[in-house]
């Protein structure tokens, strides 16, 4: 079963688009040392999962390789990958087991018309026999080691190959060996014929490889931790020191939803509070411990979730003639509906219905969320700026009430983008707009005007 999201979700969390800060998750991650490494760590960027024993695999895989002090032993050589490829792909393969007189032709042909076709095949065979000695001999040192299950997965497959008849004398052969010319067209017809997904195999392992000592190596240094994920019967999200990954120096967080102690987050607080930050750092935590990978928190346990949807960053759709508000109501529909579908869902909204007018945000607000109260196995945040609607909701004891804690300092305020249990009080907007200088300036400009 496929985890259940949208492109909108993904645009709204930035896992591969930037809508503001020029960065995205992908972007986090990305310093993999080759370009099947690169595509690897998209395809799970782009695929979460929903098998609980898969997850926690590739979590306790990832969180392994900073754990052992040889990773550097594994050779990952962008322009060694990027030869294979280019070696594999060439069109003209053997079908058919090389004769020795005319692996020899072939050879002697080559260099006197210098054939760049030869030289492929050559240096692809080379390269070749180097990535899979390179595998083989790291898996050997892995074996003194209590891996995970993956790896000793991989180990014991890699084993299997080398016993293979084609393969047992691979070991034995240093980087670059001066093969004779048969041996060269023996493998050739090996590599790219009759066991070229072996090789495959390999090539996959490697880049797969990168995307894990990379997260790992990201995940130690910029202090995310490995989520306990469990079952769906659980409902659970729990998570400590939460933070936005793209914050400089962020403030972190706790939140807990639950069927016990309330499945819906209602957050209140001004604009610029850091409402937004909250939400979409809950939302990309649930995300990546889904991927299998290490999450922006200090400790993190989350059940086990068929989807993610949120409305964050909506915009008219001119093309349709739809304003912005009649966007946002498709938004809500096309997400509830998903409801219909899987209930162990989690769903973001940040402030709903900011395309209308105030009375009709407010009810239109209030009959959803109470709507939304009646299902208790799907967990829901949601953000307002507009404090009646919490305090229409306040008897709902599935709703856990929290604010964005605001200082005044005088005739300034200070944002301490701290959770607190509550409801926000805060009534800000007159006070910026004064602290700017706005009607002074419009004043100004009158009294110039009469003079």
């Amino acid at each position: 079963m496929k985890f259940k999201t949208d492109n909108q979700t993904l645009k709204d969390i930035e896992i591969f688009d930037s809508n503001t800060s020029g960065q995205s998750v992908f972007s986090l991650f990305d310093f993999m040392r080759s370009l099947g490494g690169r595509d690897k760590l998209r395809f799970f960027l782009n695929n979460p999962l929903t098998n609980l024993s898969e997850i926690n695999d590739r979590n306790t895989t990832i969180n392994f390789w900073n754990k052992i002090d040889f990773v550097s032993d594994l050779d990952i050589d962008k322009y060694t990958l990027d030869f294979i490829e280019h070696y594999l792909l060439q069109g003209d393969y053997p079908t058919k087991p090389p004769s020795k007189v005319r692996a020899i032709e072939k050879k002697i042909h080559s260099k006197l018309y210098s054939s760049n076709e030869y030289y492929i095949i050559e240096r692809g065979v080379d390269y070749v026999i180097y990535l899979i000695n390179n595998i083989f001999h790291f898996s050997r040192k892995l074996e003194n080691y209590d891996c995970p299950a993956l790896i000793k997965k991989n180990n014991t497959f890699i084993q299997d190959i080398i016993s293979l008849p084609e393969f047992k004398d691979i070991p034995s052969l240093n980087y670059m060996p001066q093969l004779s010319a048969y041996t060269i067209a023996l493998y050739d017809y090996i590599f790219r014929y009759t066991h070229k997904h072996i090789v495959r195999y390999f090539l996959n392992l490697i880049y797969e490889y990168d995307v894990f000592i990379t997260v790992s190596q990201i995940a130690l240094q910029e202090n995310y931790s490995y989520p306990e994920m469990l079952g769906q019967d659980m409902n659970l999200i729990e998570l400590e020191g939460v933070f936005h990954p793209f914050i400089k120096k962020p403030v972190k967080n706790d939140i807990k939803l639950s069927s016990s102690v309330g499945n819906i987050l209602f957050l209140t607080g001004p604009n610029m509070a850091g409402k937004s930050s909250v939400l979409k750092a809950l939302s990309l935590s649930v995300y990546l411990a889904h991927v299998g990978f290490p999450v922006p928190a200090s400790k993190a346990r989350i059940s086990l979730l068929a989807g993610l949807y949120t409305t964050i960053n909506i915009s008219d759709d001119t093309n349709l003639g739809h304003s912005h508000f009649y966007a946002e109501v498709r938004r809500v529909k096309f997400i509830v509906e998903r409801l219909k579908q899987k209930n162990n869902i989690l769903i973001v909204f940040d402030e709903l219905f900011r395309g209308t007018n105030l009375k009709d945000a407010l009810e239109g607000s209030v009959a959803i969320i109470l709507a939304l109260t009646k299902i208790r196995d799907c967990f829901i945040a949601i953000s307002t700026h507009i404090i009646e609607i919490a305090r229409e909701l306040m008897n709902e004891t599935s709703i856990l009430f929290r604010y964005m804690d605001v200082l005044s300092c005088e005739q300034s305020f200070k944002y301490t983008y701290l959770l607190k249990e509550g409801i926000s009080d805060s009534r800000m907007g007159l006070s910026i707009i004064e602290n700017e200088g706005i009607i002074s300036i419009i004043e100004s400009i009158n009294d110039n005007t009469i003079e």
